[in-house]
């Protein structure tokens, strides 16, 4: 009893440090925005993530998990714009029991929550911003790359974290721009998250027998499944003048 009310406690002081640093990332990226407030939008990103690695190697809807992501879009021009994100997302995986013997007997799984900051580039087919040809959806082309750091505890109990690393994103989807401010859009995107220690399934885990390890020479991938909506800010232009 005592055991269990120590992890939920660990866990609910994990996650309140996952909100702070995702709460002063979001205040820097909306404090850019709207200094920067020309031809620029601010947005929230809702979606689901799945883990694919050594203790999922096949695509599980089981293992979805919950994700979300604030950002800041700039229009370089009418074809490509740049986006700063800040996301809070969570994975979890459990060993599929059909793949062979080894993870049948393993039986390992994990649950962990991370937080991230990406840097993108996205790619316009079709100039939707404008209002003159009247076009207002486009298929786009997502990729750049980001940081992230995730907590997480393993099947046994064990906590573990997988440090600060690199994460490369790369996806497509479609947007929509409903009106002149407000823009809804769907993407998919796998990233590789220049890691194997997202599971805690590794070589190196004593509680873990070498032969039931993981593969060292694969890192492991995230996939996000996501809706957005931004809202474009437009300078006011005020008048040439002394106003008294």
């Amino acid at each position: 009893m005592l055991s269990s009310l120590r992890a939920y406690h660990k866990d609910k002081s994990v996650v309140s440090k996952l909100w702070f640093r995702l709460s002063i990332s979001v205040i820097i990226l909306i404090a850019f925005g709207r200094v920067q407030a020309q031809n620029r939008e601010i947005g929230f990103e809702l979606g689901s993530y799945n883990y694919l690695g050594d203790v999922a190697r096949s695509f599980d809807l089981a293992n979805s998990t919950l994700g979300a992501q604030f950002f800041v879009r700039k229009h370089i021009n009418d074809g490509l714009s740049t986006r700063i994100s800040a996301g809070l997302g969570k994975l979890k995986g459990v060993d599929n029991e059909a793949f062979d013997v080894f993870s049948a007997n393993r039986k390992a799984s994990f649950e962990g929550n991370f937080i991230n900051i990406d840097f993108l580039f996205e790619y316009h087919f079709l100039d939707y911003r404008n209002e003159k040809l009247q076009q207002y959806w486009t298929p786009y082309l997502l990729f750049g790359a980001g940081v992230y750091r995730l907590q997480g505890t393993d099947g046994l109990g064990a906590s573990y974290e997988s440090g600060l690393n690199l994460r490369l994103p790369v996806g497509f989807g479609a947007k929509y721009m409903i009106d002149r401010r407000w823009t809804l859009a769907a993407s998919v995107s796998a990233i590789k998250s220049n890691s194997d220690q997202l599971d805690n399934v590794s070589l190196d885990n004593p509680a873990i027998k070498n032969y039931r390890g993981g593969n060292p020479n694969d890192d492991d991938w995230i996939f996000f499944t996501s809706i957005s909506l931004s809202y474009t800010l437009y300078k006011i232009v005020c008048p040439q003048g002394k106003f008294r």
